[in-house]
Order: C-alpha cells, then sequence, then structure tokens
C-alpha cells in the first residue's frame, strides 16, 4: 500500500509539473498568435529569417482592409505597434516589428497585409 502511495505521488508531481510547464508555455508563446493566411508568402518569410535572428528590424510592408481607412482604424493600427507611412483608400503602408505585423493581423478590419515591393529604379 506504501509503494502504491508513492506512485501515486510522484505520478500527481509530475502531473502538476507537465500542466505547469504548458502553462508557462502557452503564456509566454501568446504574443507570437496571429492569422498566417492574411500574410503574403514573401512577407511570411520575412518573419521567418528576422524571428530567427531574433532582430528588431522594422519591415515594410502594405495592407488592405475591409473599408476605407477611418480615424478609428488608424487608431487600432498604431495600437498594434506599427507606423502608418500612407493611406489611399483602403489600402496603407506601413512599418512595424515582427510582433506588430502579427499583432494587425488579429485585427478583423485588415484584410490581407503583403510585403513593400522595392521599385528597381535602375534603367538596364
Amino acid at each position: 500500500m506504501k509503494n502504491f502511495s508513492n506512485s501515486f505521488l510522484v505520478w500527481s508531481m509530475f502531473s502538476f509539473a507537465m500542466v505547469a510547464t504548458s502553462l508557462l508555455f502557452n503564456i509566454s508563446c501568446s504574443s507570437s498568435k496571429y492569422i498566417p493566411e492574411k500574410l503574403e508568402t514573401a512577407l511570411q518569410q520575412e518573419i521567418r529569417k528576422y524571428e530567427k535572428d531574433k532582430s528588431h528590424i522594422s519591415i515594410q510592408f502594405k495592407g488592405k482592409t475591409i473599408s476605407s481607412i477611418n480615424e478609428d482604424m488608424k487608431s487600432k493600427l498604431k495600437e498594434a505597434g506599427i507606423s502608418i507611412e500612407s493611406v489611399i483608400g483602403d489600402i496603407f503602408t506601413a512599418s512595424g516589428s515582427v510582433e506588430s505585423i502579427k499583432k494587425t493581423t488579429l485585427l478583423e478590419f485588415v484584410v490581407f497585409l503583403e510585403s513593400a515591393k522595392q521599385m528597381d529604379l535602375k534603367s538596364k
């Protein structure tokens, strides 16, 4: 009987440790939640690259919203941590960190985000 009690105690402590570890892991990863379907492939690749490097670089990107961007939308975009550079109707250009771009995907009015492509102005 004593052997059973010790085994049960060890099993209970192990289970508690696993649950606690799982909760801590989920809490620490909660800032990484985002909707990848709202990200263009090139922007997803850029995000993965900077995540691996643990770089805090600012990434330039373009976004599309469900309707013309109003002051409330601008405010929510800024709260997500991005810097808005320009707005034309339902399109905006911005820059932000990996985490702020991920937060931007969680905004209901944001439809799609894509990498800001640099124009090559050199003549060939």
